[in-house]
C-alpha cells in the first residue's frame, strides 16, 4: 500500500482556485464525478494556473516596480535599478519623468507635495496634505484620498501646461 502524500501548496492552491472559480461561474466541472468533465476541469485548473503565475510573477516583480503618480500614466520604474528623470515624493509616490519636471519646476512654480498637520497642537492633530504651490487637500479621511486629490490638483496643473 502506497502511503499518500498531501499535495503541494502550489497544487492545493490550484486546485482550490479551480474549484472555486468554476463554483462561482456555476460550472460543475468538480462537482460532477466521471471523465466527461475532464474537458470542463482542465479549462478551470488553465484559469487557476493564470492566476497562480501572476502571483508569483507579482512574489519576483510586483514590489519591485511602480507606476506613476498620474493617473493615465502607465509608465513603470524598477526601484531597485532606477531610472533617470524619475522623481519621488514621499507623500504621493513616483513620477516618471514626463510628468516630474512639469510638476516639480514647472513654469508656474514647483508642485510638490508634503503630509504636514493642520492644527500641530491639537490634542489630535489632523493630518493634511499640502502642495508647495499653497494648494492643500482639506480635510482628509485617509491617506489614499489626500493621495487622490492631490492627483486632481496635479492634473489641472498638467492640463494648463499644454
Amino acid at each position: 500500500m502506497t502511503e499518500k502524500t498531501d499535495p503541494q501548496p502550489a497544487e492545493g492552491l490550484r486546485q482550490y482556485l479551480a474549484e472555486a472559480m468554476a463554483k462561482e461561474a456555476g460550472s460543475k466541472a468538480f462537482m460532477e464525478p466521471g471523465t466527461a468533465w475532464d474537458h470542463a476541469r482542465s479549462k478551470w485548473l488553465a484559469h487557476a494556473d493564470a492566476a497562480v503565475n501572476a502571483l508569483h510573477r507579482w512574489e519576483q516583480e510586483g514590489t519591485l516596480a511602480r507606476l506613476c503618480v498620474i493617473p493615465g500614466c502607465f509608465q513603470q520604474l524598477n526601484i531597485v535599478q532606477g531610472e533617470p528623470g524619475w522623481l519621488q515624493s514621499s507623500a504621493v509616490g513616483y513620477m516618471c519623468p514626463d510628468h516630474a519636471p512639469i510638476l516639480w519646476a514647472g513654469p508656474d512654480g514647483p508642485h510638490v507635495p508634503r503630509w504636514g498637520y493642520a492644527d500641530p497642537d491639537a490634542a489630535q492633530p489632523k493630518a493634511l496634505l499640502r502642495c508647495s504651490c499653497g494648494w492643500d487637500a482639506g480635510k482628509t479621511r485617509f491617506r489614499g484620498h489626500g493621495t487622490a486629490l492631490w492627483q486632481a490638483h496635479a492634473l489641472k496643473v498638467l492640463e494648463a501646461a499644454r
